[in-house]
């Protein structure tokens, strides 16, 4: 059989539904939250619930069960979570995707197909289940609705919030196409904004009553049949009417209660202060809010114990607390001695470890050794932690001395969850884990108490030199299983797999010659990485930098993180290679060199840089003329060309060579004037006299400076004017200045020397002075001899 019940949200269809599924022992189906696990599953997996295709093609697939009135995800039960804020704000949009809502409906009807149901939810009484033996519309105003809403506790909204949203869904629902607020033809209404759930709950039964269902297992047999050991209830043939036997039940149910008897209740009301409780006695029971740690739900279930069947005023007296104690050393013994899990929460610490509170005011000791499956760093971060332990120790020495072991539990949990991953998950597989630790080759991830290694070279196609740059420490991430190892329990995940490698497309994309911006990653010794696009960098070679600067470093013309214009010049697909030219982007400046700076082309330019051999002498930019310190003088032995100008002066010089093939220009100073040493030449040939000065004094011979700036080598050897006479000596008796008269000895111009002599030159003037005698004799009439001449000279008159 099947009872369907629709209304808005907050009408309490699903608080009536529950209780009565329980009452007549049938399923309770929920249609609410099936919508809302496909709302769940669509935000877990990354998919926006409004997307319409996106959101059906998941709800097509989505493992999604019913058991026992809870729903199941992939195989968790997720009812707890299905009822937040954000699973609000997006379940009546998704719902009103019509193919979606027919997908929840063939759902349904397949879960109700071999059961006795009450199903509950929009459609259910007009579309879903339109002959359904019972039919029910809960109706309630907004403001009642939003009130039952607020006092739930589990919405973080006010109460004008919530009435607003309320207001809006009404508002969604009533235009739907279908799963529209309507009332179908035959359902019944009820208002429940001023009934009670149990008032509400009587009119549904006294209906269903009314109309003779059979309610499940509550079915009118006939006399022969046996009495349903279940719930007491016997045939309607005898002329007994269901609420006869409903009647003798309840008597029947009131005769088996004791006090002191541990019995379940089921919540129909939450107050601020007290939370109302049917324990199946003629009145209902009062449990102070205190007693609750977490307030519960209308319909939820709890343990009382029966203090009092009834107090001075009729009213029945229940304790949770006595229920909890109770139940608790139930479950605490049962746990230790089945080796069962309990629950506690770590409170505080204490000498060796913690204080855990397990609940009924009893407290256990956890070792922190035993506390966490890895080391614990930080006590603290385990303060007020509700989880599971393993009850170690019970009892020591006839007292009660409780120790519990949560490693152990945890050591279980990871172990299985790791076992369930290597069995069901493969190579290709989609995962979510949370950055857990980083090491210099990449990030391990926590999947659930095990790690899988995100490998650096795994995080993206292009270049990564720190972990951090691309995930953060406790950052929940979408991975890729690429490599599973079960036997040693690797697992290798990838970010960069979510798309294709970059190098497929190359060369869509690229081709040589090509001018194309990128940014560097990476300077080296030999050159900078330039990255093109993610996963794809290309080298370029520190010669490719400059057509005329010799770079020694890249850093000189680019940083990290520079854009900059390369030229692709080669690539290799195999070994994921590029070959980038920064310089072929512009013009080179050798290229007609010769035009703008021809042979003998005068020029005023700055001193580049100084050498011991010449100097730089700046052209334009980015290329240099050489001066030679031969070229800077015709005369003058340049030593060291800083001696004759500084960095940053301008000089004029001339072109005096051009090498385009090996980036060379020559240029001289000496140039721009004749050359002295070939009018020197002209003018005077060996036996010339000279006159000078001494330049300089050496153990060879004294240097003589002519006018005209040339210099000339008088070899000690040709000082002597007499044979008898010592050189060295002679060597001795001259001074830088001093006048000198000589004769030109040998003259080499092409090598700018020349040897000067002074015995020559006193051979010289004795020879032009016995000529000039003989001559005067001669025109005496006298007969003249050397030999008279000798002797005249070395008369006093001579």
């Amino acid at each position: 059989m099947i009872i369907a019940i629709d209304g808005p949200a907050g009408s309490g269809k699903s608080t009536i539904a529950k209780l009565l599924a329980e009452g007549l022992k049938y399923t309770y189906v929920n249609s609410g939250n099936l919508y809302r696990a496909i709302t769940l599953g669509c935000l877990r997996n990354h998919i926006d619930p409004l997307d319409q295709t996106a959101a059906l093609a998941y709800a097509e697939s989505a493992d999604i069960e019913y058991r026992d009135g809870d729903v199941y995800l992939a195989g968790e039960n997720v009812v707890s979570l299905l009822h937040t804020d954000e699973i609000d704000q997006f379940t009546a949009p998704l719902s009103a995707n019509v193919p979606i809502r027919h997908v929840v409906n063939r759902l349904i009807r397949k879960i109700a197909g071999k059961l006795d149901v009450v199903v509950e939810g929009r459609d259910m009484t007009t579309v879903v289940f339109p002959k359904a033996e019972h039919r029910f519309y809960l109706d309630a105003t907004p403001e009642a609705r939003a009130k039952r809403r607020l006092d739930q506790g589990v919405s973080k909204l006010s109460f004008e919030e919530i009435l607003k949203t309320i207001q809006e869904r009404d508002e969604i629902d009533k235009n739907k196409t279908e799963g529209s607020l309507k009332i179908g033809p035959g359902v019944l209404v009820f208002d429940t904004s001023v009934l009670t759930i149990s008032q509400v709950y009587e009119r549904l039964i006294e209906e269903i009553q009314r109309k003779g269902s059979t309610m499940g297992q509550m079915e009118v047999e006939s006399d022969t049949s046996p009495i349903d050991e279940s719930n007491g209830i016997t045939s309607a043939n005898t002329g007994d009417d269901i609420q006869t036997q409903l009647q003798e039940k309840y008597l029947k149910s009131l005769e088996q209660l004791e006090e002191g008897q541990l019995v379940d209740g089921h919540v129909i009301q939450v107050t601020p202060d007290q939370v109302f409780v049917d324990v199946g006695y003629k009145s209902e029971g009062k449990i102070p809010i205190a007693e609750f740690t977490e307030i519960p739900q209308v319909g939820d279930t709890v343990s009382v114990i029966l203090v009092a069947k009834e107090n001075k005023h009729g009213e029945v007296i229940v304790s949770k607390q006595k229920a909890d104690v109770k139940l608790f050393w139930k479950n605490l013994r049962q746990g230790f001695q089945d080796h069962t899990m309990v629950e506690g929460t770590i409170e505080k610490l204490v000498k060796g470890g913690y204080d855990v509170d397990l609940g009924a005011g009893v407290r256990a000791f956890l070792p922190i050794s035993q506390s966490d499956a890895q080391k614990v760093d930080k006590p603290e971060k385990l303060l007020g932690l509700k989880t599971n332990f393993y009850v170690e120790r019970l009892y020591s020495d006839g007292k009660v001395n409780i120790v519990v072991n949560r490693r152990k539990w945890l050591e279980e949990e990871i172990e299985q969850k790791r076992k369930d991953f290597f069995e069901k998950t493969q190579i290709g597989d989609d995962i979510t884990g949370e950055v857990k630790s980083f090491t210099s080759f990449g990030a391990f991830i926590d999947l659930g108490g095990f790690d899988g290694l995100l490998h650096i070279n795994d995080m993206s196609w292009g270049h990564v030199t720190r972990p951090k740059d691309f995930v953060k420490k406790g950052q929940e991430i979408r991975l890729k299983v690429i490599r599973i190892d079960p036997q040693e329990k690797r697992i290798n995940l990838s970010l960069k797999h979510f798309t294709d490698d970059p190098w497929v497309h190359f060369e869509d994309k690229y081709h040589v010659n090509d001018v194309i911006k990128g940014k560097v990653t990476k300077l080296t010794d030999f050159g900078a990485f330039v990255e093109l696009e993610e996963g794809i960098e290309g080298l370029v070679h520190i010669s490719e930098f400059s057509w005329v600067k010799k770079i020694q470093k890249p850093e000189e013309l680019l940083s990290i993180g520079d854009e900059t214009e390369c030229m692709i010049l080669g690539y290799d697909l195999q070994a994921g290679r590029v070959s980038l030219g920064l310089k072929q982007v512009t013009a080179n400046p050798w290229t007609g060199i010769e035009e703008r700076y021809p042979l003998g082309t005068r020029l005023t330019r700055k001193v580049a840089k100084i050498t011991n051999a010449g100097a730089f002498i700046e052209l334009e930019d980015g290329i240099d003329g050489f001066l030679h310190g031969d070229d800077i003088s015709w005369t003058k032995k340049v030593k060291h060309p800083g001696s004759e100008f500084a960095a940053g002066q301008e000089i004029e010089v001339m072109v005096i060579s051009i090498d385009p093939e090996n980036k060379n220009i020559r240029l001289g100073i000496k140039q721009l004037s004749e050359d002295p040493w070939q009018s020197f030449a002209s003018a005077y040939k060996p036996g010339s006299l000279v006159e000078g000065e001494v330049s300089s004094v050496t153990d060879f011979g004294i240097f003589v400076r002519i006018p005209g700036g040339i210099e000339g080598l008088i070899h000690k050897s040709n000082l002597p004017e007499n044979r008898e006479d010592n050189p060295d000596e002679l060597l001795k008796k001259y001074q830088i200045g001093d006048k000198i008269k000589a004769v030109v000895l040998e003259l080499q111009p092409d090598k700018q020397k020349v040897a000067f002599s002074i015995k020559d030159y006193q051979k010289k003037v004795q020879r032009d002075e016995i000529s000039q005698y003989m001559a005067a004799e001669e025109s005496d009439g006298s007969t003249f001899t050397l030999g008279d001449f000798l002797k005249s000279k070395n008369t006093p008159e001579g």
